[in-house]
């Protein structure tokens, strides 16, 4: 089973932009009790690099379209900036969802919002969702079961 992920994303204008979002108004029969103030997250990518410096690359979002579409195209027009959680849960031992991990942006930005619509005719079991690329100031990781935790700043790293 894959992991699950969920997005709180706090922005600097507009406030909580992921209030509402996993609820039955937002996303149908995909809600969620007890996520409802956090936006699904149906996939996720990032990478840095390093030659002489540390390169960080933008954290690619896959997300459905949802109640936070039309603040995130605001939020890319105005140049937002946002606080954004990611929370990871996986299946415990007892068979249960636990939080495990978590990965916080700070000083993030967008710099892409793209809506992808699949081909309803060859691609009838996937649904419409949007990508986002977002920039960031700082980057942290924790892992919460066995304590460990680091970040990276973006801003020339140069050792």
């Amino acid at each position: 089973m894959s992991y699950l992920i969920y997005l709180s994303l706090q922005g600097d204008k507009q406030g909580l932009i992921s209030t509402g979002c996993s609820s039955k108004d937002s996303i149908g029969n995909r809600y969620q009790l007890g996520h409802e103030n956090e936006i699904q997250v149906i996939g996720l990518n990032h990478s840095m690099t390093r030659t002489q410096n540390s390169s960080h690359h933008p954290i690619q979002i896959l997300k459905p379209i949802d109640k936070s579409s039309p603040l995130l195209g605001v939020a890319l027009n105005n140049n937002e900036l946002f606080s954004a959680v990611f929370y990871f849960y996986r299946t415990s031992g007892q068979g249960g969802l636990e939080k495990f991990y978590e990965l916080k942006l700070t000083k993030a930005s967008l710099v892409e919002v793209s809506c992808v619509y699949p081909n309803s005719i060859n691609n009838n079991e996937l649904m419409p969702y949007e990508k986002l690329l977002m920039k960031y100031e700082s980057i942290s990781w924790r892992h919460l079961m066995s304590g460990t935790e680091g970040y990276s700043i973006s801003n020339d790293n140069v050792f």
